[in-house]
């Protein structure tokens, strides 16, 4: 959050409900703040926000824009700049929503967190400048992309289901939590960093850097693609 105090910001909820086809497309662009997304099984969009600033100028100065179609619903968030040296420049929104569990997601967010959890079937694409990502049980299609923080996917539990999840991060760590019994192949590479992982695959080195290639089927109906420039890889397996 821009600007600096040590008061409590103030703060502002707000909730809307939008129809949308199972397979419909969401789009949601933020600044500073956070866009968590949880998968359900219903035709329609729960868009939860909280909106926060240090003062009740600024905090009207921040808006949630939402322009819906048939088979397609955006939401973006709308700042109006802060004039003057001495301005609030104050602000952030938090976004939690509930998506079908088969929408198309693109997620655009600048500074902060972005969570996607229980999507089955669908399919996401990131957009994070700084700040981290955390995937949670989606057996889905995610590409993912950031400059630098952190990005994980965990998997509590395994499905024979299909899932590509391609994470590109320029400096930071990556982590990745699958059980012991999942069916994957993997392809990750760091052009400076380490790559560790639980399931006996074999790193090779290349230059300030590791590649690694493996899998443990044939043809797992899961991928991932792990790639970071500056940073490390872990690869751990859970009972």
């Amino acid at each position: 959050m821009g600007g600096c105090s040590s008061r409590e910001p103030l703060q502002e909820q707000a909730e809307q409900f939008f129809s949308l086809p199972l397979d419909g497309s969401i789009s949601v662009e933020n600044g500073d703040g956070a866009l968590r997304v949880v998968g359900w099984y219903e035709p329609r969009v729960r868009v939860a926000t909280l909106r926060k600033a240090y003062t009740a100028a600024r905090l009207r100065q921040i808006g949630v824009v939402t322009k819906t179609e048939s088979n397609a619903l955006a939401v973006r968030t709308e700042v109006l700049p802060a004039r003057g040296f001495f301005a609030d420049r104050s602000g952030t929104v938090e976004y939690t929503i509930n998506a079908p569990e088969t929408s198309h997601l693109t997620l655009r967010l600048t500074n902060g967190e972005i969570s996607l959890q229980g999507l089955r079937g669908g399919a996401a694409k990131v957009d994070l400048a700084n700040g981290r990502l955390t995937v949670i049980n989606c057996f889905a299609t995610i590409e993912a992309s950031s400059a630098s923080g952190v990005m994980e996917c965990f998997f509590d539990w395994w499905e024979k289901l299909p899932a590509s999840i391609n994470f590109a991060l320029g400096h930071g760590r990556i982590g990745v939590r699958l059980p012991v019994n999942a069916r994957f192949r993997v392809n990750a590479q760091t052009a400076s960093g380490r790559i560790g992982n639980g399931f006996g695959f074999t790193s090779s080195d290349r230059g300030p850097g590791q590649s690694l290639a493996g899998g443990t089927a044939s043809q797992p109906l899961v991928s991932l693609g792990l790639h970071t420039g500056n940073g490390n890889i872990a690869i751990d397996a859970i009972r």
